[in-house]
């Protein structure tokens, strides 16, 4: 098997992939899925939080590892069809598909929408139809333009996320977060595994390992900046959300619900751009950046039509990729799923496909194959396979969990699941086997 040096040149470097990173942990979810958890929790949410990103976390340190050894393009597709099997690497890939077109991008897009109504009066599907249809134009225009995009948007969002800690640690009150678990041990959980997505995000950054600067270095150092920076904003966040309004005032509302209790005037507005709506949009423009790797290394392997990762001429981005993401994220945007449900419909696919991405690494640090150093990452092997092997029935307790909050959305998910095995199997047939699995490399 052929492996790609990590001095590779590309377009993106440390600092870009830690905005991507960040753009994707910290995004709409966040925003609208907080008051979610608060309702099934109460202020154990804070808890809640360190559940899910320790859960995450087990996932994103054996993707790191995959990444910085094989850096290449689509890599949570990739390293599962090699090492594991193509058949359940595309399924993972087909079911974060549904997951993030169908509740993912409405879902952030909806919720900007929401937080622009704070403001103005305006209709939310119009805002969202208006930020999806931007990132999509910005897009299209190459990937060093939407990673320049994402870097400004990123330091905004940092600096109006500091403002409403720095403001609101003040107005909690300590009677606000009693009592803590509202909704007992099976309530905390199940809000650590509706919150799951939403400390996800870095794993995605693999994806663009092909076009990451010295990427053997890059990407576990952004994994390094951008975990512990999230993971303190987002418990700092929950504390100061539940303890300055309380949580039956926070349950299934906004975060603008808590910035209007304690942020003046001028700078409620600025966390409601700044923060608000510039979380949400670092995470549609990061699904925009890394949505076409997934149909480009699938159409290098004859599960998709070739036309789809066909190349601008002018620009050399996937238009018509970037075109199919577009066109089924609004139809997912105005169709009538309820908020809650999308954001249940975008931890199925998040948990599903990083269960094969884990038996990838495990079957890394076991066999040990061509390219493998076990010196090129900081951890041992063997700490980086048990991590993998505790992450994988994590997160499938954490999709069974995810079902029963919305069961009907799940049968769905799961019916559309396998009609994309239906149509592997055909499309299987229709195309030449390969006598070997195919090789990492960072370009289709």
């Amino acid at each position: 098997m052929s492996s790609e040096s990590g001095g590779r040149s590309g377009d993106i470097g440390l600092f870009d992939a830690v905005a991507i990173e960040v753009g994707l942990i910290v995004g709409g979810a966040l925003f609208s899925l907080t008051g979610v958890a608060v309702a099934i929790t109460g202020p154990g949410v804070v808890v809640a939080f360190a559940i899910a990103f320790s859960i995450a976390i087990l996932g994103l340190v054996p993707t790191a590892m995959l990444g910085s050894v094989y850096p290449t393009t689509g890599g949570n597709y990739r390293y599962p069809a090699r090492f594991v099997s193509p058949a359940l690497a595309f399924l993972a890939a087909w079911g974060l598909a549904i997951s993030m077109f169908g509740g993912g991008l409405p879902l952030y897009a909806l919720t900007a929408g929401q937080y622009v109504d704070a403001i103005v009066a305006v209709d939310p599907t119009a805002v969202g139809l208006a930020m999806l249809t931007g990132f999509f134009l910005v897009n299209l225009r190459g990937i060093r333009p939407a990673a320049q995009v994402q870097t400004l948007m990123f330091v905004a969002l940092v600096a109006a996320l500091g403002a409403f800690v720095v403001f609101g640690v003040p107005a909690v009150e300590v009677a606000n977060l009693r009592p803590t678990f509202t909704g007992g041990p099976v309530g905390l959980v199940t809000a650590a595994g509706v919150l799951y997505f939403v400390c996800l995000g870095a794993n995605f950054v693999v994806d663009i390992g092909g076009e990451v600067r010295d990427a053997t270095l890059t990407i576990p150092r952004s994994f390094a900046v951008s975990v512990p920076l999230v993971l303190g904003l987002y418990a700092l966040l929950g504390f100061v959300a539940v303890g300055s309004v309380g949580a039956e005032a926070m349950a299934g509302e906004t975060l603008a619900v808590a910035a209007e209790a304690f942020l003046p005037a001028s700078l409620r507005a600025t966390f409601i751009v700044g923060g608000a709506l510039f979380a949400i949009a670092t995470s549609v423009n990061a699904v925009f950046i890394i949505a076409p790797k997934y149909v480009a290394v699938l159409a290098a392997d004859g599960l998709v039509p070739p036309a789809l990762a066909r190349r601008n001429e002018r620009f050399g981005t996937p238009h018509w990729g970037l075109a199919l993401v577009y066109v089924v994220s609004v139809a997912a945007l105005v169709s009538p799923i309820p908020v809650d449900q999308l954001g249940s419909l975008l931890g199925f696919g998040g948990a599903f496909l990083v269960v094969p991405v884990m038996a990838a690494a495990i079957h890394v640090v076991r066999h040990r194959p061509s390219g493998f150093d076990p010196a090129a990452f900081p951890l041992s092997p063997r700490l980086v396979g048990g991590m993998a092997a505790f992450a994988i029935p994590l997160n499938l307790c954490l999709l069974v969990l995810l079902a029963t909050t919305a069961p009907r959305v799940f049968a769905g998910w799961l019916a559309l699941l396998a009609i994309g095995g239906v149509y592997y199997v055909a499309r299987s047939r229709l195309r030449p086997q390969p006598e070997t699995p195919p090789a990492l490399r960072p370009e289709p």
